[in-house]
């Protein structure tokens, strides 16, 4: 479907130049080891010690710790065919799953794709030499590995895109391997179309920032530290770009992404830009963490919280600093310690942590956040991911999340990696931060994010994403015993509930694509944050609520856990739909589940969710609606249109935006009242200026911007009506 535009897919490498990033890749290991950590910036006291320490553990990891660079596969004779999907479904016996996008390349492969076992990661690569041809790799760059990870006896190989000496944005690479070696599952984002001349900027980076903070006033404020040049791709370009970050000015509910990505290219064109929780810092760099935990003698102290007039029981490690003398919300197990929003946040990441001379002085807002945040911790450790990482990266809560002038902002959040802590943040006394299944939401969107190795947060991506967050944090809950909620409902125990997985129409959520509350996919998601930039968190009941659905046909907590844990490690940032069936089956066959693969094909099919959703969309109906689908003469014409209908008193109903076919659509009540539908033309994507306002007019054949030749529409029950296409 043309939703899936920006999906993008990989070349290959010469290897002389994938000889020369992984020399690079030496260097900034060396100079890792040999640069002293900066450790002025902290106010807990710590004490030099010059004793090494090894901590041993006897818990599995979910990801195999030996993260590396892949090498250069040493040259042989042996000649790779390449295959063509009969050759795929020949080695399967026909029951391969192939997924193909809509420049009618594969993104998905379920099944076995390679004539003999691989040895590891360097090795993996040659599979991918063989079906080169049906990914549309014929240029491009070779990618490197970022880690390997194991369960079931299979293991995972994620592979990021190079081009030169530039990671591509969001260009990820899946291969899994089965029990015998063999790659049976691939997963592809990486880029096509980097077969282009690299330009010379003409702008410098502190004149892309300036282009940022032209474009979005006042309330944006650019994060200069991680302004990197990169490569941005779409599906139908590749170009060297400035990737500047700033804050999310928007105080929606997309705030959980606390910050936007701009894409500015070298020439000083503004390109893209989408909310993110991921910044681009080294997440296996060595950035002197665990000295904050060294001095720290943890005990576990017992409290009382009143919460919403609910008494609750919490038992929480709080840990004595052996030089200041003070108590800290600190675990040296768990690496986690809780600290200062605003100062970490506003004041160039200055750690203040959580301190008192008394345990008992400890905010009880702050001990219930620090609580649920362990218990996330123990629900991942004991489906053997340690941490969010699952390489046990230290994690810091920050509380007191607010704006620059210390403004609460009434939120939790993850807030990606930062110099290498996986960071959260909550509100001081909001009520999100007191739920373990919104507190376990956040917790696993650094798990996603880690994962897939980038993000795209809006449309299908970001539905999915949200949709993952949602089932674990409610699997969390429930598994650990912190709710007697049956309704599979998010936040209940806040007293702020936001969603349904089991009924998603309570919270106007939709249950099929094209029902009255599902919200179209549309291009202008990107940037303007209307629709809930694509439906990310509306939209994001089409598959959570596939998890109740398994549920109440007999699966267990513990086995929709590793159900969607093992396909967590299957996707890429651009996995939509079409992909998610695919990686479910293989999920369902790596957990020994395959009874569930006719439940999963039932599913998919009642929400819709096969084939093009934008033409579904078009096509459905309902009794008492009547469909309106308004074509535009190009999508460039459409590209920063919002339509809106109206009342007979003038009140705005809904809004919609085009889809990425050119075609905006909607359900417009047949209720008898009458409606006047207008499409207000901006100049950009932000919808920062007013090009023009146009009105269906009174014959209902034409846009106009005469106000006296408005039309009054009265919808009937069941129809399907196009109007007019606007030029």
């Amino acid at each position: 479907m043309k939703s899936r535009r920006s999906r993008v897919l990989a070349g290959l490498l010469v290897m002389s130049l994938l000889l020369a990033a992984c020399s690079k890749t030496k260097e900034t290991e060396k100079q890792k080891k040999t640069e002293p950590a900066d450790y002025d910036k902290h106010s807990m006291e710590t004490k030099e010690s010059t004793e090494e320490t090894t901590t041993e553990s006897t818990e599995p990891s979910q990801r195999d710790t030996s993260v590396r660079i892949i090498s250069t596969p040493t040259p042989t004779p042996e000649v790779i065919p390449m295959l063509t999907e009969a050759d795929i479904q020949s080695m399967n016996n026909n029951e391969a799953l192939i997924v193909y996008n809509d420049e009618g390349n594969v993104s998905t492969i379920v099944g076995r794709f390679f004539h003999r076992p691989v040895k590891d990661e360097d090795d993996a690569i040659n599979a991918v030499k063989g079906v080169q041809e049906l990914l549309g790799l014929q240029t491009g760059y070779f990618p490197f590995a970022v880690y390997g990870m194991r369960y079931q006896g299979y293991t995972y190989y994620t592979y990021q895109q190079m081009k030169g000496d530039l990671t591509v944005s969001n260009a990820t690479l899946k291969i899994a391997l089965d029990p015998e070696g063999y790659p049976c599952m691939l997963q592809s984002s990486l880029a096509s179309n980097l077969d282009y001349t690299a330009s010379s900027p003409t702008i410098t980076a502190k004149e892309a920032e300036d282009i940022v903070l032209n474009l979005f006033g006042s309330g944006c404020r650019v994060l200069s530290n991680y302004t990197i040049s990169t490569v941005y791709t779409n599906y139908a370009r590749a170009l060297h770009c400035y990737q500047v970050y700033t804050n999310n000015p928007v105080n929606d509910p997309s705030f959980d992404m606390p910050y936007i990505v701009h894409f500015i290219s070298y020439e000083g064109e503004y390109v893209d830009g989408y909310p993110t929780a991921f910044l681009p810092t080294d997440p296996f760099a060595d950035y002197g963490t665990d000295s904050y935990f060294k001095d720290m003698q943890p005990t576990n102290y017992s409290f009382v919280i009143t919460i919403n007039g609910n008494e609750i029981d919490i038992n929480v490690p709080i840990s004595y600093n052996t030089v200041d003398g003070k108590y800290y919300l600190c675990d040296p197990s768990r690496k986690m310690i809780v600290g200062d929003y605003y100062e970490f946040n506003y004041n160039n990441n200055n750690l203040v942590f959580d301190s008192q001379s008394d345990p008992n002085d400890f905010s009880a807002s702050h001990l219930l956040n620090y609580y649920y945040y362990t218990q996330a911790f123990d629900f991942y450790k004991e489906f053997n991911m340690e941490s969010t990482d699952g390489f046990g990266m230290p994690i810091l809560i920050l509380d007191g999340y607010c704006d620059e002038n210390r403004k609460p902002i009434e939120n939790c959040c993850n807030m990606g990696i930062i110099n290498g802590w996986s960071v959260f943040a909550a509100t001081d006394g909001y009520t999100f931060g007191h739920s373990l299944d919104l507190v376990a939401h956040e917790y696993t969107h650094g798990v996603t994010f880690y994962s897939k190795q980038g993000v795209q947060y809006y449309n299908e991506y970001g539905a999915i994403n949200e949709a993952y967050s949602d089932i674990m944090g409610n699997i969390c809950e429930m598994y650990m015993g912190e709710t007697t909620d049956t309704e599979w409902l998010l936040g209940e125990t806040s007293g702020d509930e936001c969603r349904s997985m089991s009924y998603p129409y309570k919270h106007y959520q939709p249950m099929y694509v094209g029902d009255p509350f599902y919200i179209s996919t549309s291009p202008l998601s990107y940037m303007s944050g209307l629709d809930d930039r694509g439906g990310v968190h509306d939209n994001s009941s089409l598959v959570s609520h596939m998890c109740y659905y398994l549920y109440m046909n007999g699966m267990s907590l513990e086995d929709l856990a590793w159900f969607f844990l093992t396909s967590i490690e299957m996707q890429t940032p651009n996995a939509d739909y079409d992909d998610f069936y695919a990686i479910y089956v293989a999920s369902a066959k790596i957990n020994g589940k395959e009874e569930i693969i006719p439940l999963l094909t039932s599913y998919w099919e009642s929400a819709c969710l096969n084939g093009s959703r934008e033409k579904t969309a078009e096509n459905t109906t309902l009794e008492g609606y009547e469909r309106i689908n308004i074509p535009f003469y190009s999508p460039n014409v459409g590209a920063y249109c919002v339509i809106r209908l109206f009342d007979e008193y003038g009140n705005l109903y809904l809004y919609t935006t085009m889809q990425w076919d050119g075609i905006a659509t909607f359900l417009a009540p047949a209720s008898g009242s009458p409606f006047m539908i207008g499409i207000t033309e901006y100049t950009d994507a932000s919808l920062s200026t007013i090009a023009k306002d146009m009105w269906l007019n009174q014959d209902l054949t034409a846009w106009t911007n005469n106000p006296y030749d408005m039309g009054i529409i009265y919808f009937e029950s069941g129809k399907v009506t196009t109007f007019p296409t606007y030029q």
